[in-house]
C-alpha cells in the first residue's frame, strides 16, 4: 500500500495556500483513498483476513460476518490448500495463486496511477502561491514515516527471533525422533537377526510368532513416538502464536501512538501482516500434518515390509522343515528295512530249503525209475512210481504258494509300515505348525505315495516273476514226468506183451503136452486092458502050455506099453525141446521191439543160441534118464 500510496502522489507538489489549491489536495487525496478502497475491496473478495478488534488487544481474533463463516474459517478454496498435499499437480498452487492476484491488482492500481498521473500533468506548471507556509506538518510527517519504518523493522526482528528460539527446538526434537527410531531399526534388526538360515531349522512356529510379537512391539512404541513428536510439534507452534499475538500486540499499541498512519490504512497494514503470519501458520501446521502422515505411513511400509520378510522367512522355515521331512522319508524308504527285510530275507531262505529237500525227493523218486528192469518194470509199478512222484510235485507246488503268500504278507506289513510313516509325517507337519491339513495331503499324494508306490511296484513285479517262474517249473516239471512216465509206461508195456506171448507159449506147450497126454492115456489104457484080460487068462490057465502062451501074450502086451510109454516120452522130450525156440522168437521180437523204443542197434545173437543149444542137449539127456527111470518103474509096478 505504501509503495502505491508514494507512486500515487510521487509528483504531487506542495503549492501555496489557496483556495484552488487546497480543493486540488483534496481532490488528490480523495483518490488515493478511492484506489486504497479499491485495492481493499479487490483482496477481500479473494481471501479472508484477520481483523483485529477495537484496540489492537487480539490480533488472532478476525472478525468475518456469520454468512461466509458457516461452512467454515476457510473457503472451499482455501481448504482444497490445506487438504492438498505438497507437488500435487491436481491442487492449485496458492503461491501461484497469490502472485497471479497480486499481478492483477499491480496492473488495476498502475492503470488507474497513470489516469491520476494524467489528471495532474493537466494542472497548470507554474503555480503562483499566494503566501509562503511552514513546513512542519511535513517535518512531522517524515518523523512519523521513519519512526513508523522503524517500528516495522523491530516487528519484523521481533518475529526473526521467535523464529530462531522456536526453530531449534522443533529440530530437536525431530533429531531426538530421528536418533530413536534409528536406534529402533537397530534393535529390530538384531531381532530379525535371529531368522538366519543357520539358526532357522532350530526354531518352532511359536518361537517365529514370537519374533513377530516382539516387531510389533516395536511399531508400537515408534507410533507413540511419531504421535509425542506430533504434540511437541504442536505445543511449540502454538507456543509461538502466543508469543507472537503478544508482539502484534505490542506493537500495535506503538504504531497507534506513532500515528503515521491513519486507524484504517494500520488496520489494513496489520491485516496483511497478520494474514502472511496465518498463512505461515497454515502452511505449518499442514508442514506437521503432512509430517506426521508421512512418518506415519513411513512406519506403515516399514512394518508392511518387515511382515513381509518375517512372512518369506517362515515360508522358508515351512519349505525347509518339509524338505527335511522329504529327505528323511526318501532315506526311511532306502533302509534296509524297507528294501530288504529282514523277515522276507528269512522267508527267502526257509523257502529255498524247502525247495532243496523237495527236488531231492523228486530226484530220488526220478532215480528210482533208472533201477526199474524187468521183471519188475510193470505198469502198475510204473503207476505206482508216478503217484509217487505227483505227490511230491503237489506238495512241492504247495510249499510254493504257502511261501509265496508269506511273502505277499511280508510285503504287506513292510507297505503298512509305509504307511504309518507316512500317517506319522502328515500329523507331524500339521501339529508343528509347517503347513496345512490340506497341504500335508497334498505333500503325501505328490511326494510321499509315489516312492511307496514304485517300492509296492518293484516287490511286485519281483513276486509276480517268482511266481510264474515257479509256475513255469510247475508246468515242466509236470510235463516232464508225464513224458517220462509214458516213456516208462511203453516199456513196461513191451515187457507186458512179452510176458504175454510167453504166457501164450507156455499155455500153448502146456496145451500140447496135455493133448500128448492124453492120447497116450487113451492108447495105454486099451493096452492095459487088453493085458489085464491077458492075465485074467492067465488065472485061469490050468496048464503049462496055456500059461506059457498066455505069459507070451503078457509079455508082447508089456512090450507094446513099454514102447508107447517110449513113445509118449519121445514126444514129451520132443515137445519140450522145442520149447526155447518158441521162447526164443518170443525174445527176439521183444529184442527188436525194445530197440526200436529206445532207438538202439540190435546185439548180436549167436552168443545166445550156443548158450541154448547146449541146454538143451542137457536137457534131452536128463529126459531120456527120467523116462527110463520111469518106464522101468512102470514095468516093475505092472510085474
Amino acid at each position: 500500500m505504501s509503495s502505491v500510496e508514494s507512486r500515487s502522489t510521487s509528483k504531487i507538489r506542495v503549492v501555496p495556500s489557496g483556495q484552488i489549491y487546497r480543493q486540488l489536495f483534496d481532490a488528490q487525496l480523495q483518490l488515493s483513498k478511492s484506489l486504497s478502497y479499491y485495492e481493499n475491496r479487490e483482496s477481500s473478495s479473494k481471501s479472508l483476513e484477520l481483523s483485529p478488534p477495537q484496540g489492537l488487544t487480539n490480533i488472532s481474533v478476525i472478525h468475518i460476518d456469520r454468512e461466509p463463516t458457516q461452512n467454515g474459517l476457510l473457503s472451499s478454496r482455501q481448504q482444497s490448500w490445506v487438504q492438498g498435499y505438497p507437488n500435487d499437480p491436481y491442487t492449485e498452487n496458492p503461491v501461484l495463486y497469490k502472485q497471479y492476484s497480486e499481478y492483477l491488482q499491480q496492473k488495476k492500481l498502475t492503470s488507474e496511477a497513470l489516469k491520476s498521473e494524467e489528471d495532474v500533468r493537466g494542472l497548470p506548471d507554474i503555480i503562483v502561491p499566494q503566501k509562503i507556509g511552514s513546513n512542519i506538518i511535513h517535518r512531522i510527517a517524515e518523523s512519523r514515516k521513519k519512526r513508523h519504518e522503524t517500528a516495522v523493522e523491530d516487528l519484523h526482528l521481533e518475529l526473526c527471533l521467535i523464529n530462531n528460539e522456536v526453530e531449534p527446538l522443533i529440530e530437536w526434537e525431530s533429531l531426538q525422533l530421528l536418533k530413536k527410531l534409528k536406534d529402533d531399526d537397530n534393535d529390530i534388526e538384531a531381532i530379525l537377526t535371529s531368522l538366519q538360515d543357520e539358526n532357522l531349522l532350530k526354531m518352532s512356529l511359536p518361537m517365529l510368532e514370537t519374533v513377530w510379537e516382539d516387531i510389533l512391539i516395536h511399531s508400537g512404541k515408534r507410533q507413540n513416538w511419531i504421535a509425542e513428536l506430533d504434540n511437541n510439534l504442536k505445543l511449540i507452534e502454538t507456543d509461538r502464536l502466543n508469543k507472537i499475538k503478544s508482539v502484534f500486540k505490542k506493537f500495535g499499541d506503538k504504531f497507534l501512538k506513532i500515528a503515521h498512519l491513519a486507524n484504517s490504512d494500520l488496520q489494513r497494514f496489520l491485516d496483511k501482516e497478520t494474514q502472511m503470519i496465518n498463512q505461515t501458520v497454515l502452511s505449518n501446521q499442514r508442514s506437521y500434518a503432512d509430517l506426521f502422515v508421512r512418518l506415519l505411513s513411513a512406519d506403515v511400509e516399514r512394518e508392511k515390509a518387515q511382515r513381509v520378510a518375517w512372512q518369506r522367512r517362515v515360508e522358508d522355515w515351512k519349505a525347509a522343515n518339509i524338505q527335511s521331512v522329504m529327505d528323511n522319508f526318501r532315506n526311511f524308504m532306502m533302509n534296509d528295512s524297507v528294501k530288504q527285510p529282514e523277515n522276507i530275507a528269512k522267508v527267502r531262505n526257509d523257502f529255498k530249503l524247502e525247495q532243496e529237500k523237495l527236488q531231492s525227493l523228486c530226484i530220488a523218486s526220478i532215480q528210482t525209475m533208472c533201477d526199474m528192469k524187468p521183471p519188475i518194470s510193470t505198469k502198475s509199478a510204473v503207476y505206482k512210481w508216478r503217484n509217487d512222484i505227483n505227490t511230491i510235485v503237489i506238495e512241492l507246488d504247495s510249499v510254493n504258494q504257502m511261501y509265496l503268500n508269506k511273502l505277499y504278507e511280508e510285503h504287506e506289513q513292510v507297505c503298512q509300515m509305509c504307511l504309518e510313516k507316512i500317517n506319522s509325517e502328515k500329523e507331524k507337519l500339521i501339529d508343528s505348525g509347517i503347513c496345512s491339513s490340506h497341504r500335508a495331503r497334498q505333500l503325501m499324494e505328490e511326494y510321499m505315495l509315489p516312492l511307496v508306490g514304485q517300492q509296492h511296484r518293484l516287490v511286485e513285479s519281483e513276486l509276480e516273476g517268482l511266481e510264474k517262474q515257479l509256475e513255469a517249473q510247475k508246468t515242466k516239471l509236470e510235463e516232464e514226468i508225464k513224458t517220462l512216465f509214458k516213456f516208462s509206461q511203453g516199456a513196461a508195456h513191451l515187457w507186458d506183451v512179452h510176458e504175454i506171448g510167453l504166457a501164450k507159449q507156455e499155455r500153448a506147450l502146456q496145451e500140447k503136452l496135455e493133448e500128448i497126454r492124453y492120447s497116450h492115456d487113451q492108447s495105454n489104457q486099451e493096452k492095459e486092458a487088453n493085458l489085464d484080460l491077458v492075465m485074467d487068462r492067465m488065472r485061469q490057465d490050468a496048464n503049462d502050455v496055456a500059461l506059457k502062451d498066455s505069459l507070451i501074450k503078457a509079455n508082447v502086451m508089456l512090450d507094446k506099453i513099454r514102447e508107447s510109454y517110449l513113445e509118449f516120452h519121445k514126444q514129451q522130450t520132443e515137445l519140450v525141446k522145442s520149447y526155447p525156440n518158441m521162447i526164443n522168437s518170443e525174445l527176439m521180437d521183444y529184442e527188436n521191439k525194445m530197440c526200436t523204443f529206445f532207438s538202439v542197434a540190435k546185439a548180436k545173437t549167436n552168443d545166445f543160441k550156443e548158450l541154448y543149444s547146449e541146454e538143451e542137449e542137457d536137457d534131452t539127456e536128463i529126459q531120456e534118464k527120467q523116462s527110463e527111470i520111469s518106464s522101468a518103474q512102470s514095468v516093475h509096478s505092472l510085474s
